[in-house]
């Protein structure tokens, strides 16, 4: 069927009836989406009635992509379910399902629909970019800091640097070294061991008169203790990101009532975090729990061949295990095993070069 090609003013015809009958009205009269008049109602208001008249396609002939009623009920569905997403998330979301829509067709039905694109920062030179190169070779963690009512709460979140998984979080009345400690003992025993952390010089994290509780736990443990520098927020950027989508999401969301119904509105945003939303970060199309847990290919795979992997528990339909097991390089060579982030001696002490990938 051939698509409908209006002239510049026709388009001003429809968009006049759109003014006394409404958008969606005149779109269908027109025979058009209503994000089409959106789109030139748009346009007018940007260049003006003499240069929108003067207008001409970039593609003549190309006439109006249409837009399904099944896509607009997709697209307007998921951003239902998780209103903090921007039009990149929607799409990359519905990709898991098996659904392919142009990111400019979901940014259209987005913007008809009340969703206002945010302007980005210009930035003077493109920061520069780091990622470790394996699970737990690397770790972020930092302290955000919200209000519920008048009470001021902290949220400490532990993050993988590799793959973005959500190692863990505790939700506090007041920060405390026993805290911070609490939550990287907690990823060790669930996860294995970490080799490094990277945090900022908050007080909880770092001491200017020698060494603080927690980094002597850290020493103890063998992990690796890196500063960023002060004032320099971008040290810390993979981390910080994910502070400003919790609280783009979750926190500027809903209202709380107390500590309790946060902690466990929390806790599910971190499970959804880790194990169905894809992150831009890693590619876009994967969640972070499939490179964490080295499933990356695999999901890639079966996405490419348009299974829909939106609705599997990636851990179990992908035969995706929690780490409880992990060899860490000691800074004098030898390998340490660790079960569930103990330590388990080695015969004779092994070299690194002994272990053989199988």
């Amino acid at each position: 069927m051939r698509k409908i090609q209006f002239s510049q003013e026709q388009k001003l015809t429809i968009l006049k009836s759109a003014e006394k009958l409404g958008v969606k009205p005149a779109a269908e009269i027109a025979g058009v989406h209503y994000t089409t008049v959106y789109d030139w109602r748009n346009q007018l208001e940007a260049k003006g009635k003499k240069a929108f008249f003067e207008h001409q396609p970039a593609i003549p002939g190309r006439g109006v992509k249409k837009i399904t009623s099944e896509q607009e009920e997709a697209v307007l569905t998921t951003w239902k379910n998780k209103p903090g997403f921007g039009p990149g998330q929607v799409r990359n979301q519905l990709r898991r399902q098996g659904i392919t829509i142009s990111i400019r067709t979901v940014r259209k039905i987005m913007q008809a629909n009340g969703y206002k694109v945010l302007g980005k920062k210009k930035q003077s030179q493109s920061p520069q970019r780091f990622e470790a190169t394996r699970p737990l070779e690397l770790a972020q963690m930092d302290i955000l800091e919200f209000f519920i009512n008048k009470l001021k709460i902290y949220l400490i979140l532990l993050l993988d640097d590799f793959s973005r998984f959500i190692l863990g979080f505790r939700l506090l009345e007041s920060t405390s070294v026993d805290a911070v400690r609490s939550v990287v003992s907690q990823a060790v025993d669930r996860y294995g061991k970490m080799d490094e952390i990277l945090t900022d010089r908050g007080f909880v994290f770092y001491s200017w008169r020698g060494i603080n509780r927690f980094e002597k736990f850290l020493q103890l443990h063998r992990i690796d203790h890196t500063h960023a520098r002060p004032h320099h927020p971008q040290t810390l950027g993979k981390i910080e990101a994910c502070n400003r989508r919790i609280k783009q999401e979750l926190i500027d969301q809903h209202h709380f009532s107390n500590l309790h119904e946060a902690d466990t509105a929390i806790g599910s945003w971190v499970e959804h975090y880790n194990y169905q939303r894809t992150h831009q970060g890693i590619g876009g199309l994967l969640v972070p729990a499939e490179r964490f847990h080295g499933q990356a290919d695999q999901v890639l795979s079966a996405i490419e061949k348009g299974i829909d992997v939106s609705d599997c528990q990636t851990h179990t339909f992908f035969g995706i295990e929690r780490s409880i097991i992990n060899l860490v390089l000691d800074p004098d060579g030898k390998v340490a095993l660790y079960i569930l982030g103990r330590p388990i001696p080695m015969p004779g002490g092994t070299d690194a070069k002994e272990i053989k990938c199988r």
